[in-house]
């Protein structure tokens, strides 16, 4: 394991606490990535599948009435039925993917108290979550699956660049090499940001649709230093924005379901406007309205305003579904922002998942 002043090796540094020391924090700031493990209990992940469950058996059914899949596939297990199903249709991925779910059980991962103290460590008391999670069900085989490296602060407003925004990837099943766990280049997060690329070919020859991607000759060391970083279930790994990170190929037979998670300070730019119509005075004029605008932040913990804080995950859905789409600062000249490709591949989710009531 990575401890103190050691070398970077191909073990990342695992940390089994759910409230970080300040030698671990010294060690997630120097290599800008820590696998924390015993993060979430069994129940809280089973909720999230529960979730999912409900939700595909919902859809299958309803595309097998209308002929577009021969059957619900409902013998199989949550590991592997979604690659049954998008072998004859992939609608259902494109609609999981595409970051449109909010539901108990996603919200209720994102603000477990065990998640939120780790947070608080990392940002301050003061915790934004955004609304930028992303579930990630890496089908084996699938073109998808392989995410190019990139740093989160891409797809973010540059006046956010050098502030921490906190990166919480998730695994709901053990993430291992041959099921494409994420690969990190320790230390790399002490540069800027890196010119990102977009959508186009890799040297991998894979294209990459919907992606911003960092070309290799543009890495440190053109990514020679990467190592993979397994993290089990229940674990988590915390990334800094600018950590250049990617994923490969799921060489496994069961789905590699994952979800990415970010936090900030409430000092940084947000677009949560909170009922008491609280602003932040230390902010210049020329900061943008959230550090990555087209989606909603919301106020996750707060001393200071606990009235203002999001609790429920009904308010979370609320809020999501009422926030007003901002451009997002073309900084690579995509034209386009990138999420939207997931919105053009994916059809309407008819319904609600969990107890609406």
């Amino acid at each position: 394991m990575l401890r103190g002043g050691q070398q970077p090796s191909d073990e990342a540094p695992v940390i089994t606490s759910s409230s970080l020391t300040d030698h671990q924090l010294e060690t997630f700031h120097r290599e800008g990535y820590l696998v924390v493990d015993n993060v979430f209990e069994n129940n809280e992940l089973n909720a999230f599948a529960e979730d999912i469950t409900e939700l595909t058996d919902r859809e299958t059914s309803r595309l097998v009435k209308s002929g577009q899949l021969s059957q619900t596939f409902s013998d199989y297990p949550f590991e592997t039925r979604l690659t049954r199903i998008t072998e004859e249709d992939e609608s259902i991925y494109w609609s999981i993917v595409g970051g449109r779910l909010a539901t108990p059980g996603i919200f209720g991962l994102m603000t477990t108290p065990a998640l939120l103290d780790i947070a608080e460590t990392l940002v301050g008391p003061e915790i934004i979550a955004s609304s930028v999670y992303r579930l990630r069900p890496k089908l084996p085989g699938f073109w998808h699956g392989v995410v190019p490296w990139h740093q989160d602060s891409g797809y973010f407003e540059p006046y956010c660049d050098q502030a921490l925004i906190l990166t919480v990837w998730i695994p709901f099943v053990d993430a291992t090499v041959d099921r494409g766990c994420l690969e990190v280049i320790p230390r790399a997060h002490r540069s800027d940001v890196f010119r990102h690329l977009t959508a186009g070919e890799g040297p991998d020859g894979h294209t990459y649709k919907g992606y911003l991607r960092i070309d290799r000759s543009d890495l440190p060391n053109m990514g020679e230093d990467a190592i993979p970083v397994p993290v089990p279930r229940g674990g988590a790994l915390l990334l800094t924005n600018r950590t250049p990170h990617r994923s490969t190929d799921n060489a496994s037979e069961v789905i590699r379901w994952s979800m990415d998670v970010r936090f900030q300070s409430a000092d940084l730019p947000t677009n949560y406007a909170p009922p008491s119509g609280f602003t932040n005075k230390h902010l210049p004029d020329h900061a943008p309205a959230a550090c990555y605008p087209p989606e909603a932040d919301f106020l996750v913990r707060s001393a200071s305003r606990p009235q203002d804080v999001v609790d429920d995950w009904q308010m979370f859905k609320k809020l999501r579904e009422s926030h007003s789409t901002s451009e997002l600062t073309d900084r690579w000249g995509s034209g386009m922002a990138v999420g939207s490709y997931y919105q053009t591949r994916s059809q309407d989710v008819s319904g609600t998942v969990g107890n609406t009531s």
